[in-house]
Parts: C-alpha cells; sequence; structure tokens
C-alpha cells in the first residue's frame, strides 16, 4: 500500500504529460522531394477563419513565397502551388484549436506535394494559431528541401 501510495503522484505527472503533448505530422511525395515554388494559392474559408487565412499567408509571405488567397478555383495561372486547410476549433472557457491540417498541391498538375497535421492533445492546451502555422510550414517546407 505505501509503494502505491508513493508512486500516485508519479502516476498523476506521467499521466499529466502525455495528455498535454501534442502530435505533429508532415508528410512528403517522395517524388515532390526538390519540389521548389516561388507563388501560391490559398484556398480561403475567408470568414469562417479568417485569422487561420492571415496566418497562413503571413508565414509563407515571411518565407519569400507570393501569395495570393480567394475561393477554391480561382486562382492566378502564375501561381505555382495550391495551400488548402481544414481547422477545427473547440471551446472551453476561450476558444482553442483543436486540429490544424495542410495540404500543398502543384498548381498545374493537380498532385499532392506536401500533407502536414496539427492536434491539440485530449487535456488541450491554449497554443498559438500563429505558432502552429509556422511550425507545420517550416516542416512541409524542410521536407521538400526548400529551406
Amino acid at each position: 500500500m505505501r509503494t502505491l501510495l508513493r508512486l500516485a503522484p508519479l502516476a498523476i505527472v506521467v499521466f499529466a504529460a502525455l495528455g498535454c503533448s501534442t502530435s505533429q505530422d508532415v508528410v512528403v511525395n517522395p517524388s515532390s522531394v526538390g519540389h521548389s515554388f516561388h507563388s501560391a494559392y490559398l484556398v480561403a474559408h475567408g470568414d469562417k477563419s479568417s485569422d487561420v487565412d492571415a496566418a497562413i499567408q503571413r508565414e509563407l509571405f515571411r518565407r519569400g513565397i507570393t501569395v495570393a488567397a480567394g475561393p477554391e478555383g480561382k486562382q492566378p495561372e502564375t501561381s505555382e502551388a495550391i495551400v488548402k486547410y481544414n481547422d477545427d476549433w473547440g471551446w472551453d472557457m476561450a476558444m482553442y484549436l483543436k486540429t490544424l491540417d495542410l495540404q500543398i498541391y502543384d498548381a498545374k498538375s493537380g498532385s499532392l506535394l506536401a500533407s502536414a497535421g496539427w492536434k491539440n492533445s485530449a487535456m488541450h492546451g491554449f497554443h498559438g494559431l500563429t505558432t502552429v502555422v509556422s511550425d507545420l510550414i517550416t516542416g512541409v517546407l524542410n521536407k521538400l528541401g526548400m529551406r
């Protein structure tokens, strides 16, 4: 019984640490490694997720990529990549990001170049959108060999 009582605080710490961790995964089409682009078109969600639209545009622009945004299928012919995303938010006394999935397609062929996903933990934290977007885009560009 004493052993169990001594291990209880450790079990709580381990459970809390595992419950608060996030996960991130970046997958690149092997044939896309070395594929670079200098212009992208973001399929914007508008009012529903305008803050996510802006964060992705800012991060790509910060990386020297020219960005245009608008509805799906309206990309300029000069766009080299199309960026799409899905976001899911929750409420717990404040809004928090639950998941963010990002896909980057070749604008000419339509083939998927890379996909990245971020998922908050079951015990969720209030992670900054800018940091999550930066980490995902950094992971994608690194695996494509662009940075």
